[in-house]
């Protein structure tokens, strides 16, 4: 196990796209679009990546969309130790408009986390092994997580 453990509770797959102005009422073609892993401390652990540092990215995942998350997260080969959960992860939608240079990000609801699966990712943390020496936790956090998550 590495030395570094981040810990995103709110991931989320951002899916991005660009279209050559945004009209009203009318059906706009957009580019092919383009899939990126996201929640903050899973940006921690892509940054530390980029600066030739491992870490390990812990994170609730469900559905199809949290698989498409661990697929992301392979290729560009983080590491990672997922929690599934029965809700789908989120997906976040960005369009460009390249006739102005605006872009526009739409953000969905975060996942709230069953009390199970909370326990999960705590049972996750305490077993690592050996002991992490840093841990950063970012991001935000999901709709109904229990007031004592953190103690």
């Amino acid at each position: 196990m590495k030395h570094i453990i981040t810990l995103t509770l709110s991931p989320v797959v951002d899916k991005s796209t660009m279209v050559d102005r945004i009209v009203a009422d009318q059906k706009l073609h957009c580019d092919e679009p383009r899939f990126e892993p996201g929640g903050g401390g899973i940006n921690v652990s892509r940054g530390l990546k980029r600066l030739n540092v491992n870490s390990v990215a812990i994170f609730p995942s469900g559905g199809l969309t949290g698989q498409h998350l661990q697929d992301l997260l392979k290729a560009e080969h983080i590491n990672q130790l997922p929690v599934l959960t029965e809700r789908l992860t989120r997906e976040n939608f960005i369009v460009v408009n390249r006739e102005v240079h605006e872009e526009y990000r739409f953000g969905m609801p975060a996942v709230e986390l069953l009390p199970k699966e909370e326990l999960e990712i705590l049972r996750v943390i305490k077993n690592l092994s050996p002991k992490p020496k840093f841990m950063v936790v970012s991001g935000s956090m999901p709709p109904g997580s229990s007031d004592d998550f953190f103690g």
